[in-house]
Formats: structure tokens, sequence, C-alpha cells
């Protein structure tokens, strides 16, 4: 199970209060983690491969090394984390433990004036993939438990760029038009409920590369959001 670890802090309280601004609330995701793997796309492969005659029937599993008694194959698959639900409202009684995580956002949540998301970056933290990572694009869908076939359900918010094989470290990420603006409404809903996930399409090519893909990436993504709220609700 995907966790989420906060922390909410206030921030030059006097000065801003003064000058009207609003009080800074920060909010710190930094514990939603993903994974891509290239093992669950060789299933889809082979079915693919299968039903479209490319492999000898009877074939229980894809070579290692692509044969060149075999014609060399082409396709792209579509490659996507398993959505992860964030609850940023949670119950107190059946919950207490990330009521008190969040409790200093939701107290203010119709005192909230403006967010501002400071930081949003996807970490890769470990992988032995075998292919370097495609393109990825962000997506959002504003129920926990939306359908990931349903593609009306989930919207774009941003991309973030490929990377070779192997590849440690911090992926920057690209705003779309209105991306930003959807997440700051999810995270200024009154129950902060979404979920998120990351798609991207992967080119296998034998005559490239025979090597059936393999291996797995752990990716984290941290947001650090400001929650600007009217002062005399911030405390």
């Amino acid at each position: 199970m995907n966790t989420l670890r906060t922390t909410a802090t206030l921030l030059a309280l006097s000065s801003l209060i003064a000058c009207g601004g609003g009080v800074p609330i920060e909010l710190r995701i930094d514990e939603f983690t993903l994974e891509l793997s290239l093992d669950d796309l060789v299933g889809e492969l082979q079915a693919e491969l299968t039903s479209s005659g490319a492999l000898p029937l009877g074939t229980r599993a894809l070579p290692e090394i692509w044969p060149d008694a075999l014609p060399p194959i082409q396709t792209t698959l579509r490659m996507a984390a398993p959505p992860a639900p964030i609850d940023l409202t949670p119950d107190k009684e059946t919950d207490p433990e990330n009521y008190e995580k969040y409790k200093d956002i939701n107290k203010a949540a119709e005192a909230v004036r403006r967010i501002e998301i400071n930081r949003l970056v996807l970490r890769v933290e470990q992988s032995n993939l075998s292919l370097p990572i495609p393109e990825l694009k962000l997506q959002v869908a504003d129920d926990p438990t939306a359908n990931p076939d349903d593609r009306m359900a989930w919207f774009t918010v941003g991309s973030l760029p490929g990377a070779e094989a192997g590849f440690i470290g911090d992926l920057d990420f690209d705003w779309i038009t209105g991306g930003e603006s959807f997440l700051n409404a999810q995270l200024g809903d009154e129950a902060k409920e979404l979920a998120i996930r990351t798609v991207g399409e992967l080119t296998i090519d034998t005559e490239q590369d025979p090597a059936m893909p393999r291996g797995l990436a752990r990716l984290r993504l941290i947001v650090v959001a400001t929650f600007f709220v009217e002062p005399e609700k911030a405390l």
C-alpha cells in the first residue's frame, strides 16, 4: 500500500498577516511511490505476438534473445504504473494517525485563498530496467478508485522526460496548459481524494535490441505545495 508522509508548517506568520498575503501552510508529500515493470509487459507482448501469428503455436514463453529464425518485430506497448489513491482528508475516527498529519490543512480548508505548487519531481530511486525509461505523462483522477481503463476519468497534468536504462535521480516535471490548475483544484477541494499514475509508450525493436525487456523501476513522486489561508482561520 502506498503511504504518504506530510509536514505542515506555519511560516512567517506576523509579516504575512501585516501585508494581507495569507498565512502559508506547507504540505509535503514525499512517500508516494510508483512502479514501472518491464517484466509485466512481457506477458502482454507474448499475447500480442501469439494473436498476430508472429510466434509459433504452443510457444509458452518469449525467448530471452529473439532468434534469427523468426522475423524481427517492432511494436509499441503502453507502459503504465498502477494507480495509487491519495486521501488527505481521512476520517478522525477510523484513521486518527493520518487525520493528525493533515489536520492543519483541513482545519483551514474553507479559508484557503490560493495554492502554490513549489516543487514537483519524479525521483527514480531504484532501477534495473534493461531499456530506457520512456517519456512519461503524469495523470490525475478526482476519484481515488477511478478505473485505470476509463480514459475519460484521467487528466494529464504534465510530462516527464525519458531517461537511459539504469538511470537514478530526479526527472524534471513540465506542466501542460491547465495541468497545474487541475491539480490545485484537487488539493483545494473539501474532500482531498484523488488518484495519480504515470503512463508512457515503450518501443520494442528486436533488430536494435534482440534481448527481451526486463527489470523494474521504483519511482517516488515529491510534491511540495503551499496553502495560503485567511490569518484568523489558520490556527
